[in-house]
């Protein structure tokens, strides 16, 4: 063999062996290697994961057994009967007007929960709607106020209230036969005298957001064809009265004063203080929309 091709066979040689022993190194140690590293990372994130799930569990155990002290009586009957009688004095001690407080029929699953409805109405003023809230969500009850409707009476500081609460009985509820006494750590502040800002604020009348008007709550509900002709039907919210009105009739509505001019399905057009004015169907007055002169 010549010297030029014993030197090709070498490095020929050396290229194998190293081949060779790559693969043998990824093969006997580096797979197996990666192959653990990849495993430990596996089981890491599953260790993670299984931690995440029981931290989980126990805040939602820790959260449960706060329901259940916060739950209303288990019996069912009973519970309704105190919660509503305690919803009538809070009503009482807040100084509400005509009030009225109902309850409706129960909702759920008796093995998770059941869901009792109550509707608190009356008339009051906005510092007494303050002090009904603040002792609401004073009191530790498994409860909130789903719906609230707030209508200014005009001509007064009262309010027309409605209010839609809901209240829960767990089965596993801390109490058979009374409700919790204790304060609830939900309020911002802990005294009613520092909610005086609500009141002060006035938010129904001038200083507040604006004086309220009954053409406020003057709404257009129904354009009706009765013998042959259209009428136009507002109604007013706070009273309840309906103003049934043709082409040409005039009327008054608070400090609204106008004439209806012309009425087809959706709209009508009202003549008021030499000014045309177009409201449409869900509408009320004083959201009317000027029309220009050429109109």
């Amino acid at each position: 063999m010549k010297k030029r091709e014993r030197i090709l066979a070498i490095i020929v040689g050396g290229m194998l062996v190293a081949y060779l022993g790559n693969w043998a190194f990824q093969a006997m140690l580096q797979g197996p290697l990666d192959e653990r590293r990849a495993r430990g990372e596996r089981l890491r994130s599953e260790i993670e994961k299984k931690e995440g799930q029981l931290r989980l569990a126990r805040a939602a155990g820790k959260q449960l057994t706060a329901w259940q002290q916060q739950s209303l009586p288990t019996d069912l009957e009973l519970a309704r009967s105190l919660y509503q009688n305690w919803l009538l004095e809070l009503v009482r001690v807040a100084g509400f007007e005509q009030p009225n407080v109902d309850s409706g029929e129960t909702v759920g699953k008796k093995e998770i929960y059941q869901k009792l409805p109550f509707t608190v109405r009356g008339q009051g003023t906005l510092e007494q709607l303050t002090s009904f809230l603040y002792n609401f969500y004073r009191a530790d009850h498994l409860h909130q106020v789903q719906r609230l409707s707030i209508t200014p009476i005009p001509r007064s500081q009262r309010l027309e209230l409605s209010m839609s609460i809901e209240a829960l009985v767990l089965p596993e509820g801390e109490r058979k036969d009374k409700l919790s006494g204790r304060t609830s750590g939900r309020l911002a502040a802990e005294n009613l005298v520092e909610y005086r800002a609500i009141v002060e604020r006035n938010l129904f009348g001038e200083g507040g957001a604006r004086a309220y008007d009954e053409s406020d709550f003057a709404f257009l509900t129904a354009i009706l064809e009765v013998s042959g002709q259209l009428e136009a039907w507002f109604t007013i919210r706070t009273t309840g009265e309906i103003l049934k009105l043709g082409i040409g009739q005039p009327f008054q509505v608070g400090q609204f004063r106008g004439r209806v001019s012309e009425i087809d399905n959706l709209d009508v057009v009202i003549d008021s203080d030499n000014e045309r004015w177009l409201i449409t169907l869900g509408e009320n007055l004083s959201q009317a929309t000027a029309l220009p002169p050429e109109l």
